[in-house]
């Protein structure tokens, strides 16, 4: 008589190996969909910064008194392309304070800043501004930054800040 043995079914080796594999798939897949998310924030973060860098230099070209740091677009042509004394200019420190203001385009430009400030604030994390005055192009630096997203992650990085030059045309130059 004759005995034959066959193996039927899957041994419980095999069933921990494959549970092994599949649960090393779902982890890579988790991993995955977290990295999108915070790849997906950052560029929200990114194209808040660079809307509203754009939107400031709109009301830079509404507000040209303002670029120059004079009374009225008349007081331009004294300032001969000096943007040291630009309503615009702003630190990332103080709030802009319109109420300090003794002029119409400088309270407009004040203004302008504080909504900046608030539209940075409202869609980017940990949000850094500055307006600087280039003196060698004769432009202001807008730069609009955003905090990265390491732990404790601060917008200092070149990466995580936009800056644009905003050149002012004056028909009267």
């Amino acid at each position: 008589m004759q005995v034959l043995s066959r193996q039927r079914g899957v041994s419980l080796i095999e069933v921990l190996v494959a549970m092994l594999i599949f649960s090393i798939g779902v982890l890579g897949i988790a991993l995955m969909q977290i990295k999108g998310s915070q790849f997906s924030k950052q560029a929200g973060g990114r194209t808040v910064a660079v809307l509203q860098a754009r939107s400031l230099a709109d009301a830079m070209r509404a507000n040209l008194a303002g670029v120059y740091g004079v009374a009225s677009e008349g007081d331009i042509a004294s300032k001969n392309g000096d943007l040291s004394a630009s309503y615009y200019l702003y630190d990332g420190t103080t709030a802009p304070n319109p109420s300090g203001c003794s002029n119409d385009p400088c309270q407009q430009a004040k203004r302008d800043l504080l909504h900046w400030l608030d539209q940075l604030k409202s869609g980017t994390a940990k949000p850094t501004a500055t307006v600087t005055a280039n003196t060698d192009t004769g432009a202001l630096t807008i730069t609009s930054g955003w905090a990265d997203m390491t732990a404790g992650g601060t917008a200092t990085s070149a990466s995580d800040a936009y800056k644009f030059d905003f050149q002012p045309q004056w028909s009267g130059q």
